[in-house]
């Protein structure tokens, strides 16, 4: 089954589940990313709606779920570009940022190629960084261990007290690692959080790796992984850069790449539904959450299912307002 049948599959199948959870309630974790695309989206121009955006954004991640069952279904990207901005990072040693966007298992076919090529300094280890539960779930996983050991890529747990260390460290050897930026994962509780333009809102981020690579100096390569909209599969790899010692100022030379790729495809952002977390403010911040007792409610598109404790919340797609309602 190729990407393009495959994708299509889960869509229809989404389709008909949610169907047939809309008078009873839908997930709350499928309510949160519904209401983040709305809120995050409502004020742009964008081809499609929200709620065709969320549709696209479960089916793609029912998609990637079928590829992690079958590691062995990237034996090759359709397309690479920026393959000699992988080799000059390996070479000279330094960090791969991405984000949990597109087929994000799939990182190391490529990159892997070029170590086993010998673009990489022999017996260092290329580390991939992840929170402490994915370094454990993914172990577990036969095949991709497989996969990263034949790459010479090593996990590496981000919750690791000494974490900050071993990354800078690692990259004054001349070592690589690959990290996900919007992972919000490290050691204890960061008292420097950095704060950043997202599309339409305002967010949060952990400042712990942009102060590694102010303070290390070596080269930063972003990339991303997508499914393209003709049902390809394709990693980029863009112009590496060299970080200046502004932690704000690499913060939003990273962010910004990203911001343009969420614009074109924001279905294949695996985060939707936990984005709230990082909201400091919406750009309709006074029009965002109101409680049914006080007001007569408008028609709701979706609700999410009750839950003891907790309650159930309801959106207006048109205003991309969210309801309490008890």
């Amino acid at each position: 089954m190729n990407l393009k049948e495959s994708f299509e599959l889960h869509r229809n199948a989404v389709q008909v589940e949610l169907e047939q959870q809309r008078d009873a309630g839908i997930k709350l974790g499928y309510f949160y990313a519904l209401m983040n695309i709305a809120k995050e989206m409502s004020t742009l121009d964008g081809p499609r709606t929200a709620e065709e955006t969320w549709i696209d954004y479960l089916s793609f991640l029912r998609t990637v779920e079928e590829h992690k069952r079958s590691p062995y279904s990237f034996l090759e990207w359709d397309e690479v570009h920026g393959r000699e901005h992988l080799q000059h990072t390996l070479q000279e040693g330094g960090a791969f940022l991405t984000f949990h966007y597109g087929f994000v298992r799939h990182n190391m076919v490529t990159i892997g190629q070029e170590i086993r090529k010998g673009h990489y300094r022999e017996g260092l280890p290329f580390y991939l960084v992840a929170e402490r539960d994915t370094v454990i779930q993914e172990k577990q996983l036969d095949k991709w261990e497989s996969i990263r050991k034949y790459s010479r890529a090593e996990m590496l747990n981000s919750q690791d007290e000494l974490i900050g260390i071993k990354l800078y460290s690692h990259l004054k050897k001349g070592g690589c690692f690959s990290l996900f930026v919007d992972g919000q994962t490290g050691y204890n509780t960061d008292n420097y959080q950095l704060q950043l333009p997202f599309l339409t809102s305002n967010i949060r981020t952990r400042s712990g790796i942009f102060r590694i690579l102010s303070k290390a100096k070596k080269p930063v390569c972003l990339y991303f992984m997508t499914m393209t909209t003709d049902y390809r599969s394709r990693i980029v790899f863009l112009p590496p850069f060299q970080p200046s010692e502004d932690v704000q100022q690499i913060a939003e030379q990273i962010y910004e790449p990203f911001r343009s790729q969420l614009l074109q495809q924001p279905e294949q952002w695996r985060f939707w539904d936990r984005h709230h977390e990082q909201v400091l403010s919406w750009k309709s911040e006074d029009e965002t959450t109101h409680h049914s007792s006080h007001i007569e409610l408008p028609r709701l598109d979706w609700i999410s299912r009750p839950v003891e404790g907790f309650g159930q919340l309801g959106v207006n797609l048109q205003q991309a307002q969210i309801y309490n309602l008890g």
